[in-house]
């Protein structure tokens, strides 16, 4: 508020080194302002206490760094009172900003004012009106007015301190992007990772040739594994693993499959072409390294595409339950090819759920059994 007021009025306010009711109102009002701490580091309260009156005072000011340092110089030179009383106090005061500080003012050599009073008007405006001379004005002018312009150079109690503190909290808000860092790519990474879509009849089939009644083997192109949902992080996807050793056949009568039984060897699934060590101890596969899907009711076969969901007895680490086989099947050319699903809960064949982590990495107490089968009539 005080740009609003041309030099001379701002001179006129401190006439005779004392501060008038308007500059006095000011000075609280700044005062009040510096000590929050909300502008640049410069800006400060200092508290100084009264050579006659014993009651601390405070002033609004602003300080000039030089050389690594802060400096704090009077605008009204060797007649400002707040100079007086840090004389008085041999140098103790402290200073407001964010918090208090109680801190030594050391009062610089003439000899060594000049640099420090230029860069005090570079930095502090409001001081310029008070200060016959100019920012850009020589080295030397500046020499010729340090007589009457003391320096007290800022030494805070308590520096090591503050500085441990503040170098704790830059490592500490480095730890944290770090960790933020982390925690972004892995999500990432989970969210982005490429993951096999879910088995499928092939797109493309061509006219249907001889009729469905006989035994069809499975063959070459068959798939099966399975499909379980993971968390890390928050992050979800799916972990696929799969397998193309596959057996088995199907047997069908007119357009009934009367009988079908098929085996999948778990020793074989992979993840991307890795091994999967978590599922094959969860699936003791060691013991039990094969399931076996049987269909046990009728299923009617369409040449053309079909969806239906017929009853089947899945059989896993020792143990079988009947399960819904929900599949999509059709006759392609000489091939019977079949899509489909199985819900799995591990708990129904005791297996157990891999181990997890929390929210830091885990997998789903359950899983989608899937296959595509290719068979030839033999």
């Amino acid at each position: 508020m005080t740009w609003l007021y041309s030099p001379d009025r701002l001179r006129a306010m401190y006439r005779g080194a004392r501060a008038n009711a308007t500059a006095r109102r000011f000075a609280r009002l700044w005062a009040g302002v510096f000590s929050l701490g909300l502008q640049p580091r410069r800006w400060v309260t200092l508290e100084i206490i009264g050579r006659r009156s014993g009651n601390p005072t405070r002033f609004p000011l602003g300080m000039a760094d030089w050389h690594g340092h802060w400096y704090l110089v009077p605008m009204l030179g060797e007649r400002c009172n707040w100079v007086r009383n840090v004389r008085a106090a041999d140098g103790h005061a402290v200073l407001h900003r964010r918090g208090r500080h109680p801190c030594r003012l050391v009062e610089i050599p003439v000899e060594d004012r000049g640099p420090i009073l230029r860069r005090y008007l570079e930095t502090v405006p409001g001081a310029r009106p008070h200060m016959a001379i100019s920012p850009g004005a020589p080295p030397a002018e500046f020499d010729a007015i340090a007589a009457g312009y003391p320096v007290f150079q800022v030494l805070l109690d308590h520096a090591p301190r503050h500085r441990g503190r503040r170098w704790a909290r830059r490592i500490l808000i480095a730890l944290a992007a770090l960790v933020l860092l982390l925690v972004a790519s892995v999500v990432l990474y989970v969210k982005l990772t490429p993951v096999p879509a879910p088995l499928t009849l092939p797109a493309t089939t061509s006219a249907a040739v001889g009729s469905l009644t006989g035994r069809w083997d499975v063959t070459t192109g068959s798939t099966a594994g399975f499909r379980i949902r993971q968390t890390v992080l928050f992050a979800n996807n799916d972990v696929v693993q799969r397998t193309e050793s596959v057996t088995g056949s199907l047997t069908i009568t007119g357009n009934q499959a009367t009988a079908g039984r098929f085996t999948v060897d778990l020793t074989t699934l992979t993840t991307d072409g890795k091994p999967t060590p978590q599922l094959a101890i969860s699936l003791d596969t060691a013991q039990h390294p094969e399931a076996v899907v049987a269909v046990t009711a009728p299923l009617t076969i369409d040449p053309a595409a079909t969806s239906v969901t017929v009853p089947g007895q899945l059989s896993l680490r020792g143990q079988s339950h009947p399960v819904a086989i929900t599949l999509t099947a059709r006759q392609d050319g000489d091939t019977l090819q079949a899509a489909g699903t199985i819900p799995v809960a591990f708990a129904d064949w005791d297996i157990p759920s891999p181990a997890g982590y929390g929210p830091f990495g885990s997998l789903d107490d359950h899983g989608t059994a899937e296959f595509l089968l290719v068979l030839h009539r033999q």
